[in-house]
């Protein structure tokens, strides 16, 4: 027997279906396949500070799942000697204030060579506050991104963007920081990868 429904209730669940939909074919269209072979082996713990481990292939997470209302302020880069640091700032939203946050939220970077990139995505509702032309005009001038992608934020709990490398020989290095929050990723041309 079929029960009828409310037009209301019918356009939420087709609004609904239709977001699950574009968000599906967003992930596949990221990871370039529909089905996720995470090898355990592959998979690496973002530190709390910078180590002299490179990785070229793999998935970095992070961060506190607990931690909501994340507001990313900016997102920057700064050329160093042998290495290329791209920093994520992230604040926290407290009643319409913007607040030190006491950690990262959960987040992931995976580093992908074959596809040339870093795909970010940072989890906690965040809420993004930076000014998008400022950022990739920041990037021009790097020694190992190509190009950055700053994709439209599809779903509340999170948000992803991409980070186009120049050769895929690239190895970087997750970890964070505190006082004030970041994420922080540095990014080698060559040399000693894991």
């Amino acid at each position: 027997m079929l029960v009828p429904v409310s037009p209301v209730k019918l356009e939420r669940s087709m609004n609904t279906l239709f977001k699950w939909f574009w968000v599906s074919c967003f992930v596949i269209c990221i990871n370039g396949r529909s089905e996720a072979a995470i090898r355990p082996e592959k998979v690496y713990l973002a530190e709390s500070k910078k180590t002299p481990i490179y990785v070229h292939d793999g998935l970095f997470v992070g961060g506190d799942r607990a931690i909501q209302d994340v507001i990313i302020k900016d997102i920057r880069r700064a050329a160093n000697p042998g290495f290329e640091r791209l920093v994520i700032d992230l604040e926290k939203n407290q009643s319409g204030e913007a607040v030190a946050l006491p950690r990262t939220p959960y987040y992931q970077v995976a580093v992908s060579p074959e596809e040339k990139r870093l795909v970010f995505t940072v989890w906690g509702k965040p809420n993004l506050k930076f000014d998008s032309k400022k950022v990739k005009m920041q990037f021009r001038r790097s020694r190992a991104v190509d190009h950055l992608e700053l994709l439209p934020r599809l779903e509340e709990e999170m948000w992803t963007f991409v980070v186009g490398l120049k050769t895929g020989g690239e190895s970087v290095q997750v970890f964070e920081l505190s006082n004030p929050v970041r994420i922080i990723v540095d990014i080698r041309v060559g040399g000693v990868t894991k």
